[in-house]
Order: C-alpha cells, then structure tokens, then sequence
C-alpha cells in the first residue's frame, strides 16, 4: 500500500502542524518511517519535542518546534529557520486545527476569531511563508492542507469548524489554480478525512464550553463514535500519504464515507436543495429534539 510513498517520501524534509497529537501525530510518524526528516510544529512546545523524540528513539529523523500558527511572524521566522538550516521543505501539511459547539448565534466572539485564526489564518501563513521559499528552491515539493468531510457538507451545532473547513477547500483550490499559472513544481492536495481517533471534541469542551445541551450532547455522541469508530491515526496517516505520494488532490481517509459525503454535497448543489434537516442527524446519533421543538 505504501510503494509510492516509499519511493517519494523516502528521503527530504517534511513539516507538520499541529503533529503533537491525533493525526498530526500519525502523519509526522508516518513519514518519518518511511524516511523523512519531520518538523513536528504544535503548539504544545512540550509535546511536539515529546513526540520527536520517541520518534528518534525509534530510529527516525524529527525535531520538535513550538508552533502556534495563528502568529503570522512566528510562522515567518520558523519557514526562515528551515529552510536555512535543512535547505528545502518536500511536503508540507497544514494540518493544525481547532473545534468548537454551540448554536451559532451563542458562539463566543473571541473562540470564533482564535479558531479562524488556526483554522483558517494558520493556513494561510503557512502558504504565504513557505511557498515563495519552495518556489525559489525549484525542486518537486507538495502541500497538503486539512480540510474535512465537513468542508463539503454542514453540520448543526459546529458551524466555526464547518465554515474555516469550506475555507480550507476554498484556499486550497485556489492554491491549486494560483501555483498552475507559475508553472512551479509544487503538488497540492485537499485532505478531506472523516473520522479519525483525537481529543478534538473533549479539548473544545475544555477550552470553549458551550451551556446549550444540544451542542453538549452532539459533541458527546462525536466524541464517543470517534473513539469507538475512528480510524488509528497511523492506519489513516499511512493509507493518505499514499494518495498524496501518487499526485492525487483529493486525499480521503475512508474511500466509502468520504465518497457519501462528496455526492451528497454534489447532489444538493446540483439539484439546488437547501441543507439536510438536522434532527435526522440528532435522532441517528441518539441525541434528543430541545426541549419544546417538535
């Protein structure tokens, strides 16, 4: 399953944000068994070094860096510092992000604009710091940025996430069509996982609590599907990695659930539908109507 990464990824520098956990961790991991030298960025200093050193430990190349990519001049500085020091980046994964619940209109201001920060902002400080250096160092490179099943289809109760992941998309296309016109030798691909095992939900909850129950209990009922039900983070990291070492732009994590979600999506605008009825989603998830609706 990995013969294209092994040929591609075998060898040159890769840098992952958001690596110190869930499947930040898996893809630093991954790539750095089948040869790469891996930055691993997160925010959490501590953990990232942690995480480089288990990898090194096992016999791969990592280093650790404090990262918060939300901080355009520290995304700056960090592409400056890599470039000099290992002189070129082969694949670079914006994978960083955050999650928040509520109903929208009950989000709190300051966790909406930190996760477009991360989410969407980091994204782009990324792009902005390292493609000009891939461009200048001329050789085959990648982007690889983390978008979401809910980056094609919304979801009630999350609406922070579900928007900076269509922007994603967006950007990432954009990306795409920008690079074409310079004709420069950098792939970029769309990453568009559904679920893989991560704290994600339970850090939302600790970090931006919501008092709606609704947002409570789909958050809950998420959490406790991803654990039953989510792909290893090593498992997903190998089977994706391998359709970006193939050249591929689209980057599923399971061919069957991401393929749903895409052709509902495609089904809605083609047919110019509005969104699905949210209680269908509630209801499969065993999370009761609020009180008084019907």
């Amino acid at each position: 399953m990995t013969a294209f990464a092994r040929e591609r990824f075998s060898h040159g520098t890769a840098v992952v944000t958001g690596a110190a956990a869930g499947i930040g961790e898996g893809l630093a991991r991954h790539l750095a068994s089948l040869g790469m030298l891996v930055v691993v960025a997160d925010i959490d200093a501590d953990r990232a070094r942690s995480v480089a050193v288990d990898i090194e430990e096992r016999g791969g190349r990592a280093e650790g860096y404090g990262l918060d990519v939300g901080d355009a001049a520290a995304v700056h500085a960090m592409a400056a510092d890599i470039f000099e020091r290992h002189g070129s980046v082969e694949l670079l994964v914006n994978n960083a992000g955050i999650e928040s619940a509520g109903l929208q209109w009950q989000i709190d201001t300051d966790r909406w604009r930190r996760l477009m920060q991360v989410n969407v902002d980091g994204v782009f400080f990324c792009i902005k710091s390292f493609v000009p250096r891939m461009i200048e160092v001329g050789t085959p490179s990648c982007i690889a940025n983390l978008s979401s099943v809910g980056g094609l289809n919304p979801v009630a109760v999350q609406s922070p996430y579900i928007v900076s992941k269509f922007a994603v998309q967006a950007m990432t296309e954009c990306l795409h069509q920008d690079l074409s016109i310079v004709g420069a030798p950098i792939q970029v691909s769309v990453v568009v996982p559904h679920s893989i095992r991560s704290d994600i939900f339970l850090a939302a909850q600790r970090e931006a609590p919501t008092e709606n129950p609704t947002a409570n209990a789909v958050f809950a009922a998420m959490q406790r599907d991803n654990a039953d039900k989510g792909l290893d983070p090593l498992v997903a990291a190998e089977y994706m990695v391998e359709q970006i070492a193939r050249g591929d732009f689209w980057i599923l994590s399971d061919d069957e659930m991401c393929t749903a979600a895409a052709t509902r999506r495609g089904e809605q605008l083609l047919t110019l539908s509005p969104p699905p009825n949210p209680r269908d989603m509630l209801a499969r998830m065993g999370v009761p109507l609020p009180e008084g609706a019907s």
